[in-house]
């Protein structure tokens, strides 16, 4: 069955979108989620960090910090390229299997969907919008100082460019509503297709 790709820019609310289509009855992956999975102690993707970064890069508990390794990688374009290299592959696997054990459709949220080059993978994409205002405000919410938004935005496409390559657009600077009203009718709108 198809694969449906959410993506959008840092902070454009694809989370919140994916939920509410969990909440329609859909089946709902998150890519960063499934890597922070491959982040298990032991785990090959775990030994290559390891081997590759060194003890640095643990916590006391022995499991990655996810925060040291984004401190490397978005210092580093050769080192975000480096941990593209070693999760990728190991992630499309992972969304292969899952979309062919799905018996409807399944949308998975896929931040970097073309940085990556992944969008003939999927059977639809779904650009999820909000102005850099918003985007910002919604970063600094999170906690995260000005010099980590700018690293990660410089890491990705503007979201306008990602609207204008993707199937589908919802706007997600709006009321929870709205959002919720693009969202219901894009679902029944690809469930018919």
């Amino acid at each position: 069955m198809p694969l449906i790709a959410i993506t959008g820019g840092i902070g454009a609310g694809k989370s919140a979108v994916a939920a509410r289509f969990q909440a329609l009855g859909a089946e709902v992956l998150d890519t960063d989620h499934l890597a922070h999975g491959l982040y298990q102690p032991a785990s090959p993707a775990w030994q290559a960090m390891l081997h590759h970064w060194g003890q640095d890069i643990l916590s006391p508990d022995h499991t990655i910090d996810r925060q040291k390794v984004a401190a490397i990688v978005f210092s580093s374009h050769e080192e975000l390229l480096w941990l593209n290299g070693l999760l990728h592959p190991q992630l499309k696997e992972i969304l292969r299997r899952r979309t062919v054990a799905t018996p409807g459709l399944l949308f998975c949220a896929i931040p970097l969907l073309f940085e990556s080059g992944w969008q003939d993978e999927v059977a639809a994409v779904i650009a999820v919008w909000c102005d850099p205002d918003t985007q910002r405000e919604r970063l600094l919410a999170r906690g995260w100082s000005p010099t980590q938004i700018q690293a990660r935005l410089a890491e990705q496409l503007p979201m306008d460019e990602k609207l204008l390559r993707s199937d589908y657009g919802i706007i997600s600077c709006c009321s929870w509503q709205n959002l919720f009203l693009q969202c219901d009718y894009l679902y029944r709108l690809l469930q018919m297709r």
